[in-house]
């Protein structure tokens, strides 16, 4: 039963008790179905345009899940879209709309580092709930704030279970964090070298300018510092180029890459030239978790394929209505307080339980190889039993 129907299914029951006297009407559940919202703030227009809409995508189709499942006069689950336009100003506004309307329970948002950064503190003073599913950086969770979840590991958590999980297996003789000045990508080349170097392996990093960038000159200074295991810890866009340029400047060795690297148009781009490279990816190979099965299916024939933020999207909508269903209540307090209790959540990324701070208390990641047919799923990080 989709969403249309199940409104129409208790509009007719609602019909049908009006008709009852007046003790019948009142005894037992309440006589109309409660909407509760979810908030998505995320990148609606410009560039980043897509992924905002993948993730609400993933919301919307939580959300269906959740009103096709629930019984009747059950409280029903809706979606409120704002566009933060990629601005902390806007996001800021964004955040005030959503705590004026009474039935918004919770926000899933924003979709950049910078922009959740900036809001922060306005989610915080607003009371608001907030669920991060795609900002790694680790300042998002170190700045105190009790109002958040969030789904994806930290950055300097993610470089060093790289580490620990890929260097014993490739046994580099001189391993080489390479990084851009940017957002995203020196905290998980920091955790990488940290970790790489606690483990007894030789490791370093190598950081260049992100604004007009020189490959050719920088890829001459990192064979000129001679390693044979480069980690590129970002961004495909910004540091894929590097790759040929440190080819043909004579690199010799073999690659690894952070999961801004875990793209639809990796293999078709560098695939050769990344030869077998372990890239990792905060995405489980969600085809070889049963439980996963009919959810993908839906989406699929709904939304189109499963991407990395539709799927975070649709795993924060879960914790959302996982949350209300066990409060019991549409009171935002009343929610953050259950928020807060530590209890574990199944989602479609497998099994989460939050830690003080609002990371996973049990962050984990995923490996996989890549060869000109895709990604190959390797590993993960720590075991997962709920992939097969």
């Amino acid at each position: 039963m989709r969403r249309a129907q199940f409104l129409s299914t208790s509009a007719a029951a609602a019909a049908a008790a009006a008709a009852l006297p007046a003790r019948a009407q009142f005894a037992g559940q309440p006589l109309y179905a409660q909407q509760v919202t979810i908030c998505v703030t995320a990148t609606l227009s410009g560039a980043r345009q897509a992924y905002g809409l993948q993730l609400v995508s993933g919301v919307r189709a939580a959300v269906d899940e959740a009103n096709r499942l629930a019984p009747p006069l059950a409280r029903v689950f809706g979606v409120r879209t704002l566009d933060d336009q990629d601005a902390i100003a806007v996001s800021i506004t964004d955040a005030q709309v959503a705590t004026a309307d009474p039935s918004v329970i919770a926000v899933v948002g924003n979709l950049s580092n910078d922009v959740t950064r900036g809001t922060l503190s306005q989610y915080a003073n607003l009371g608001l709930p907030l669920i991060v599913p795609t900002s790694s950086g680790d300042d998002i969770t170190s700045q105190g704030y009790r109002n958040l979840l969030r789904l994806p590991t930290k950055d300097t958590t993610q470089g060093q279970l790289f580490a620990r999980t890929v260097l014993p297996i490739v046994k580099p003789a001189y391993a080489l964090a390479v990084t851009q000045a940017s957002d995203y990508g020196p905290d998980i080349a920091q955790g990488f070298v940290a970790q790489g170097r606690n483990d007894r392996h030789k490791a370093d990093s190598f950081s260049f300018s992100v604004q007009n960038p020189d490959y050719s000159a920088a890829a001459k200074a990192i064979v000129g510092i001679g390693p044979d295991y480069i980690f590129l810890a970002g961004q495909i866009a910004a540091m894929g180029p590097l790759i040929p340029a440190l080819l043909a400047a004579g690199y010799k060795g073999t690659f690894g890459a952070s999961d801004g690297f875990y793209s639809v148009t990796t293999p078709t781009q560098y695939a050769t030239q990344l030869g077998g490279a372990w890239i990792s990816a905060a995405l489980p190979p969600l085809q070889r978790v049963p439980t996963d099965f009919q959810i993908l299916n839906d989406f699929t024939r709904g939304y189109g394929p499963v991407t990395v933020f539709s799927a975070y999207g649709y795993a924060a909508a879960q914790i959302v209505i996982s949350t209300v269903n066990r409060a019991n209540s549409n009171d935002r307090n009343v929610f953050l307080q259950t928020m807060q209790s530590g209890a574990p959540y199944d989602t479609l990324l497998g099994p989460f339980t939050f830690d003080f701070s609002g990371d996973p208390l049990q962050p984990n990641l995923y490996f996989y190889t890549i060869d000109g047919a895709g990604f190959k799923y390797q590993r993960a990080a720590f075991p997962a039993n709920f992939i097969l």
